[in-house]
């Protein structure tokens, strides 16, 4: 049993260093658009995940690219890392 969870977290720890690394080399910023007055930076990509902080509409988020799941992105805002759905991110080239 001690072996499987060992497995496990070896597992979950490489596979956050991969998506870590590949997402530093490929990230843009984005726009926060087509929202009345804010979007929700959540937890994990779900709209009944627990919400970090509310992002104001306007407002440039940074966006980690190759992440994508049910709609949502990878993104950071005021040093928080958490989720946003695409529809209200419009990217902006570097």
């Amino acid at each position: 049993m001690l072996k499987k969870l060992l497995a496990v977290i070896l597992m979950i720890t490489a596979f956050w260093a991969v998506e870590t690394t590949n997402n530093q080399a490929e990230a843009y910023w984005g726009v926060v658009v087509n929202c009345r007055e804010w979007i929700t930076l959540r937890s994990y990509p779900s709209t009944e995940a627990t919400s970090l902080a509310r992002i104001p509409l306007g407002e440039w988020v940074w966006i980690h690219r190759g992440y994508y799941h049910d709609g949502f992105l990878s993104a950071e805002y005021n040093g928080q890392r958490g989720y946003v759905l695409e529809a209200y991110i419009k990217y902006v080239k570097e």
